[in-house]
């Protein structure tokens, strides 16, 4: 392990918590996955607690923070590694781990198998082979002969191709790593498995990717700027422009801040010169109980308990606020504010 986890694996959590929410601050250098929307008029932004548990996976197997960050993927709240990053990970241990693979996928005889000799017993070898036709089995892709050639076939919802079609090879190699490792260094991955194996969309390195495969699970397209113009309050306005930056075209590409283009820009700005309202700076008056019309002099009789009292037994009567959600909503409240003093 090196010196640099070490180091913070023996830094306090509380300042491992605030490491977190420093990382967070990066924004849109932290990978989507460890994004949160937790809604009320709170925009979308890194979430401190999920970039927490990836940094702590990370030092759970040895690897720096901000390698965590980008090898480490949460996905419906289990940590995996990629296929690259395991590898690495099993042989920094000192265990020997080779794949090879033999045959055309267009032959019908294509294969990938991956071997671990570990260190501490090198009179046993772990093997795991994958193929086409298994990957069939396990009803990943199809895979058919067509005349004289062999065909694998995997497509999405939307009709766009999977990876089991686009990279058959690559993808029999990561799934006889991710195979061989979980039977011969579960010490070393402690139970990680590869995106893939957790049925995530991946590269041809087997890295997970953010992007949806459908059409149907993007965001659908909008007329923006007929929005801009609609919209009659700053605050509404900069959470539109949050949104514009976020959105992901039909093309799977997004609009950054930096990237946004000169009409959106230009359309925002004029269109906030305009507007004088603006809700996060005059909240709305407190609405006026209405008269009830059975109630005639009612006299007011003052409580016999201190007006003193009653901060106390309201708040003995509200739920406590736990820790983590406490964290979590703090940091959204000072990534919010950051968002406020840049323009956003």
């Amino acid at each position: 392990m090196s010196t640099d986890v070490t180091v913070y694996r023996n830094e306090s959590l509380e300042a491992r918590m605030g490491y977190a929410r420093t990382m967070a601050s990066a924004g849109d250098l932290i990978p989507k996955g460890l994004w949160s929307s937790p809604g009320g008029g709170v925009l979308p932004s890194p979430s401190p607690g999920k970039v927490l548990l990836v940094m702590e996976t990370g030092a759970m197997l040895g690897i720096h923070p901000v390698a965590a960050l980008s090898g480490v993927n949460i996905i419906e709240g289990k940590p995996s590694i990629s296929p690259a990053l395991m590898s690495a990970l099993v042989r920094g241990a000192g265990h020997t781990l080779r794949v090879v693979t033999d045959g055309t996928v267009e032959g019908g005889d294509f294969s990938a198998t991956a071997t671990l000799t570990r260190s501490d017993d090198l009179e046993f070898t772990y093997k795991a082979t994958w193929t086409p036709h298994r990957a069939m089995r396990a009803e990943l892709c199809s895979y058919t002969k067509v005349g004289d050639v062999w065909k694998v076939s995997a497509t999405g919802k939307g009709g766009g191709v999977k990876p089991w079609q686009a990279y058959t090879e690559n993808m029999c190699k990561w799934r006889a790593v991710g195979e061989v490792c979980g039977e011969g260094a579960q010490d070393v991955i402690m139970g990680m498995h590869t995106p893939d194996e957790l049925g995530q969309n991946v590269t041809n390195a087997g890295e997970m990717v953010s992007t949806p495969d459908t059409e149907s699970e993007r965001e659908p397209t909008e007329d923006w700027l007929a929005l801009i113009e609609a919209t009659d309050d700053k605050y509404d306005l900069a959470i539109l422009s949050q949104r514009i930056q976020g959105f992901e075209a039909k093309d799977g590409t997004r609009v950054r801040d930096s990237e946004m283009t000169e009409a959106f820009r230009t359309a925002i700005m004029t269109h906030a010169s305009t507007l004088t309202k603006d809700s996060r700076e005059t909240p709305p008056p407190a609405a006026e109980p209405e008269p009830d019309e059975n109630v005639v002099d009612a006299e007011v009789v003052p409580d016999e308990e201190p007006a003193a009292a009653a901060p106390e037994a309201a708040a003995a009567t509200e739920p406590e606020e736990s820790e983590l959600a406490k964290y979590e909503r703090e940091s959204a409240e000072e990534y919010a504010a950051e968002m406020k003093l840049t323009g956003a």
